[in-house]
């Protein structure tokens, strides 16, 4: 399901970034032009999501134990630095541009795109929060902004309509494109930001997410104390659990136990468990 999106959204873009690069270079309007490379931008990053959303699925090796979820985090690192870089160009690009008026028929270009950005927001948000996609939530991250961007241009068009009235409001599309620029520039960090604390080893703290492990956990009335970590794996988690069990159970009882637990954390697909280590402890005073 995850690459079926990125492959819808990757064309999505491409249409898109014709369009808007088309309508740019058509009307003279550098505000479309720099929106129309953050969509391009998108594109190419669907491409690098896509290639990474393929090896994060790997099997687990010997070397590596726990899979390749962790390859989307360095995925979306890669897509942050070319945001980082386009963003920076767009604002750079911007003052070497003479401000023209573009004509009204350009809403309609503008309108089309939207709608398109619009519809391929909602299916990626949707089917990333249910499939719990680090991949497509970053997609939907760069798609916003680029809704935002071309909600701007279409007021930057309307307001050039009264550039020779008001002479002042042509600079209206130099605005437009340090303002799209300082877009990209803030959803690159972020992307960068976010991705990088999770490559070191981050903590799941959704309280909703953890309070759906403790329920499955809290069936095993043997459990008297627990313990749990959720540690991000990409689209799984892997889990630590730290356990304190009745003390009359028998060596072969917790062996029993232990395996059970692993296997029903494991077998409940909402969870998104993929590793469980358990350790069994005498007392947790920490508890």
């Amino acid at each position: 399901m995850e690459r079926k999106i990125l492959i819808y959204s990757m064309f999505n873009n491409l249409i898109i970034a014709i369009l808007k690069i088309g309508g740019g270079l058509f009307y003279g309007l550098g505000s479309l032009l720099a929106d129309g490379m953050h969509t391009l931008s998108d594109f190419i990053t669907d491409i690098v999501s896509f290639i990474g959303s393929k090896i994060s699925k790997k099997k687990p090796t010997k070397y590596h134990p726990f899979g390749f979820g962790k390859v989307e985090y360095l995925t979306n690192l890669f897509v942050g630095i070319i945001l980082l870089l386009l963003g920076l160009y767009i604002i750079i690009s911007s003052f070497f541009k003479e401000s023209i008026i573009p004509p009204l028929s350009l809403l309609y270009i503008l309108f089309i795109t939207l709608i398109l950005k619009i519809i391929a927001i909602i299916i990626m948000n949707r089917v990333g929060k249910n499939i719990n996609s680090n991949l497509l939530i970053t997609s939907v991250l760069e798609s916003k902004a680029d809704l935002y961007s071309s909600m701007g241009v279409i007021v930057i068009t309307l307001i050039l309509q009264l550039a020779n009235k008001y002479p002042i409001l042509k600079y209206s599309d130099l605005i437009g494109s340090l303002l799209i620029g300082l877009i990209v520039l803030k959803t690159a960090f972020k992307v960068i930001i976010d991705n990088s604390l999770c490559l070191i080893g981050e903590a799941e703290t959704n309280k909703d997410v953890i309070k759906q492990v403790e329920q499955e956990i809290k069936q095993f009335n043997q459990i008297e104390k627990y313990q749990i970590e959720l540690i991000k794996y990409g689209s799984y988690y892997r889990l630590q659990l730290n356990l304190e069990l009745d003390s009359k159970l028998s060596l072969k009882q917790v062996t029993n136990l232990v395996t059970k637990i692993k296997k029903e954390l494991r077998y409940n697909k909402k969870l998104k468990i993929k590793y469980v280590t358990i350790y069994v402890t005498d007392e947790m005073n920490n508890l």
